[in-house]
């Protein structure tokens, strides 16, 4: 680390200034698209953007499936018919075994890959890592994010479990 070193920010790129050597550099952001400027409490903040992994109707089918009626405003809900709000509750209710079943997996898997480095050759280990199942009465509280669970990954899971429609990654 450079402690002669000054980095700044503003809505046009990123100012590097090196008090040592008076020297400085300005690198422009390449893509205004990827930031997003937001007004909180008087001052300016810059938010970095994710590019959005499905389409819009993709999207709305999975944030069916993931967040229930939650993806609705509440004014959406009481226009629905009793039918559709049954129908949603359902996807969402077999979704969440689904997403609790893989997170259970993931974490399974990065537990016995830590034990297997450090004990390669215990036969408690081994039998440990041999037994496989999931428990429908454990919930994971590990976010998707924690366990390197990525939306498009989630989406094939709930398609490989009908939850979401086989041609779901083909809606245009």
């Amino acid at each position: 680390m450079n402690p002669n070193k000054t980095v700044s920010a503003n809505s046009k790129g990123i100012t590097i200034n090196f008090g040592d050597v008076n020297r400085h550099q300005f690198v422009y952001y390449s893509n205004n698209d990827k930031v997003r400027k937001i007004q909180q409490n008087g001052t300016v903040k810059y938010q970095s953007l994710e590019a959005p992994e499905f389409n819009r109707i993709q999207q709305h089918l999975y944030n069916q499936a993931v967040y229930g009626l939650k993806s609705f405003p509440n004014e959406v809900i009481m226009e629905m018919k009793a039918e559709k709000i049954r129908n949603i509750q359902a996807i969402h209710s077999r979704a969440k075994h689904v997403i609790n079943d893989y997170k259970q997996e993931v974490a399974a898997e990065t537990v016995d890959s830590f034990l297997m480095k450090f004990f390669p050759k215990s036969p408690i280990v081994k039998q440990m890592i041999n037994t496989r199942g999931t428990d429908p009465f454990i919930k994971v509280t590990t976010s998707l994010r924690d366990l390197k669970i990525t939306p498009n990954m989630l989406a094939k899971r709930l398609v490989h479990h009908n939850v979401l429609p086989e041609n779901f990654f083909n809606l245009v």
